[in-house]
């Protein structure tokens, strides 16, 4: 087995990513379920609109565990991301920048299977909001503040199988663990004090999904690939914990805090509570030529109306199932040309539109994305995998609506690994 310097700095990434992480969000909609997912896919994958059912014996997609039987060579994985964004109310628009690295991984292939692992962080909360309201007939919430932060990051295993030379079956496990943190104010017209609760959960739990391929060779250049992703619901755990001050201001600090009391949680049955993570089917297909085109949809439909954070009981938010429709695909002009670098890259496209789990003060969200990618081919099988997206939450019907455009980028890099020597 061979070590180099590009082992060790994937190793120290890998563990590096365990010790830290960092909120990439400031969206009012990141209150959605487990919040603002972080991690869509490999950048490949999502520089396609999030298809899946390209299948590459060189990188294994992270969502497809299945992809792991196919892989040939042991391969390293690294993703980041830059994302600016704006958010608009109609009068006001305020802009924030975020960064982050947004996957580790390795799969090794082994005699009869492959394995593969890696961490990422999951998803975000984060924001902070401001306004005004009745409170009752007499009187009225001269201010009321709203901040949330925190993320769930996200250890998993993966394992895939060959069962024919074109069926695939693959397995993922997932431990999930993080915190939400969460802080509100509320000043009542003609009331003297303020206030202010500060509430925290701590999530942790397993959570596993279960992945298929199927591929119909048409001649000997046309594949259709059938893939097929189910996620069963799950709960995870979280232990809550709530104090509420007394306060002067709305500027929180140690002189504006007066008396206080924690919350006893236990007693209302919120101490420790759980959040489901809702089932999710995907369904993806697609038609390639190896090594020079492909173009594939995909449907996902994930059950989240039945959604509930009994700890967080926001009365002007509620859920409806998912669904979200994908078409995406590459070109690569002639992958063996010894003339031109830029014949050989990897062109992707892809355009996405969801229908967002969370519904504000009665309006559904949607989401709407334009992805473009290259596949950059590197020393060897190795690649760097660069994407643009740009994207839409929300519409004029809704009260805050959100401009972005994120770069991705991502290194798949390729060795051989577990090979017997022919010779000393």
């Amino acid at each position: 087995m061979r070590i180099d310097k590009v082992n060790i700095l994937i190793f120290f990434l890998f563990f590096s990513i365990l010790a830290f992480s960092q909120n990439n969000t400031r969206s009012p909609y990141s209150l959605n379920e487990l919040g603002e997912i972080n991690f869509l896919g490999n950048v490949s994958s999502v520089s396609m609109g999030g298809v899946e059912s390209s299948l590459d014996s060189i990188e294994f997609n992270i969502n497809n565990p299945s992809s792991l039987a196919k892989l040939k060579t042991t391969n390293y994985q690294i993703g980041t991301f830059y994302k600016s964004t704006g958010i608009s109310n109609g009068t006001l628009t305020d802009r924030y920048n975020s960064a982050n690295i947004n996957y580790v991984a390795i799969g090794i292939p082994v005699k009869n299977f492959g394995f593969g692992f890696g961490v990422l962080p999951y998803s975000s909360t984060g924001f902070s909001l401001q306004s005004s309201e009745s409170y009752n007939d007499v009187n009225s919430i001269g201010s009321r503040l709203f901040y949330a932060d925190g993320n769930v990051n996200r250890a998993f295993l993966s394992v895939g199988l060959p069962l024919t030379k074109t069926i695939s079956i693959g397995a993922t496990i997932n431990y999930n663990f993080g915190k939400f943190s969460y802080e509100m104010f509320n000043q009542y017209d003609e009331v003297s004090y303020g206030i202010y609760s500060n509430s925290s959960s701590e999530i942790s739990g397993f959570n596993y999904n279960l992945s298929s391929s199927f591929t119909i060779p048409l001649n000997d250049e046309l594949l259709i690939n059938l893939v097929y992703n189910y996620h069963p619901s799950n709960n995870l755990k979280s232990f809550n914990t709530q104090s509420i001050f007394t306060t002067t201001s709305s500027t929180i600090n140690v002189e504006s805090l007066g008396d206080f009391v924690d919350i006893d949680l236990e007693s209302r049955q919120l101490q420790n509570t759980s959040l489901n993570i809702p089932q999710k089917s995907v369904y993806s297909i697609g038609l390639e030529k190896k090594n020079n085109w492909f173009v594939g949809v995909q449907y996902e439909d994930k059950l989240s109306s039945s959604f509930e954070n009994r700890f967080l009981d926001i009365k002007n938010v509620s859920y409806r199932d998912s669904k979200v429709l994908s078409f995406g695909g590459y070109l690569i002009p002639d992958a063996t040309s010894l003339t031109s670098y830029w014949k050989r890259v990897k062109y992707r496209f892809g355009i996405k539109n969801e229908e967002k789990s969370i519904i504000v003060n009665n309006l559904p969200v949607n989401h709407f994305i334009l992805n473009l990618g290259l596949g950059l081919p590197l020393s060897g099988l190795s690649k760097a995998n660069f994407g643009l997206e740009f994207g839409k939450i929300g519409n004029d019907k809704n009260t805050i609506e959100e401009s972005y455009f994120a770069m991705r980028l991502g290194l798949s890099l390729n060795d051989v690994w577990f090979i017997k020597r022919k010779y000393n």
